[in-house]
């Protein structure tokens, strides 16, 4: 009767070593939680892009921004969540992240402005205008020209702490410092079109020709993610945490001839910061923000 018991016993610990582990690690891929900022397109994203919304990661709780349809080229969230920088016609705005309400313009672009970024403290919003990157006050109509390159910078991303940017052009990604002093080229990848920095500082996902790239941050050197023919992935955006990326996926539409931006009714995407488990999550449109609180 004691054997049976030692025995027993001891299967026990056994199956608890064994779950133990399996627990774990389905606690450390568990879907990420936060609100997921996205464009609603109906059929290519090479026409004119639809309504604005917001959902969880896991395709639920999704909310539609009262806004008519119309060209939101890539809206980001503030970086406490609270506001959203989005674009209407030669304009950036802002509005309440919570209903869209207390829409207030920021400023006009010399060109139709495009990709609205914050600044990591909040203070700033850098956009495209004019194949340019201009930075203006988020409190104050002040606007400065950020890049003046030969570059044809498409879109910006902030590096943690605010002190540089990165910038996606056809001829690969560009780093700038914000205060002017210098930037350099970190990688030649063909076609960049956008980008999105890690929130941990080490890497940048890029989208180029219609696939996704990991960018050491550092180093510049480059790892595929996606090498889908047929299929755009498009518009990297990290999760607040770094560990998430989400995505649009769709088949390539061969009536635009831009396999950077045109997919067909595309669906947003999750995987891992490493390339794993990817999946769609049921909702159908273009990530460009992710924020934490849900």
């Amino acid at each position: 009767m004691r054997r049976r018991r030692t025995w027993m016993t001891m299967g026990t610990v056994v199956m608890l070593v064994i779950a133990l582990p399996t627990s774990v690690a389905n606690a450390a891929t568990a879907t990420p939680g936060g609100r997921i900022l996205y464009t609603h397109s109906v059929g290519s994203t090479s026409g004119v892009h639809g309504e604005l919304r917001s959902v969880r990661p896991d395709g639920t709780a999704m909310y539609v921004y009262s806004l008519p349809p119309g060209a939101f080229v890539y809206p980001d969230y503030s970086p406490d969540g609270t506001r959203i920088a989005y674009v209407s016609q030669f304009s950036v705005r802002t509005m309440s992240a919570q209903d869209g309400s207390d829409d207030r313009w920021l400023i006009d672009g010399p060109c139709a402005p495009a990709s609205p970024r914050w600044s990591p403290d909040g203070t700033q919003v850098g956009f495209e205008s004019c194949g340019d990157i201009y930075v203006a006050s988020s409190d104050g109509p002040s606007l400065r020209n950020a890049t003046e390159s030969e570059f044809n910078d498409l879109q910006t991303s902030w590096a943690p702490g605010g002190k540089r940017f990165a910038t996606a052009t056809m001829a690969g990604v560009q780093i700038y410092r914000t205060d002017g002093s210098r930037s350099r080229t970190l990688t030649d990848l063909p076609g960049a079109w956008h980008l999105d920095w890690n929130p941990n500082g080490r890497s940048i996902a890029v989208q180029a020709d219609g696939d996704l790239w990991l960018v050491d941050a550092d180093t510049g050197s480059t790892r595929r993610l996606t090498d889908t023919p047929d299929i755009t992935e498009l518009s990297p955006t990290w999760s607040p945490d770094g560990r998430w990326l989400a995505y649009g996926r769709g088949p390539n539409d061969p009536e635009a001839g831009d396999p950077n931006s045109a997919a067909i009714d595309p669906q947003i995407w999750l995987m891992t910061r490493t390339g794993g488990r990817p999946h769609p999550i049921g909702v159908h449109g273009v990530p460009s923000s992710w924020r934490a609180a849900g």
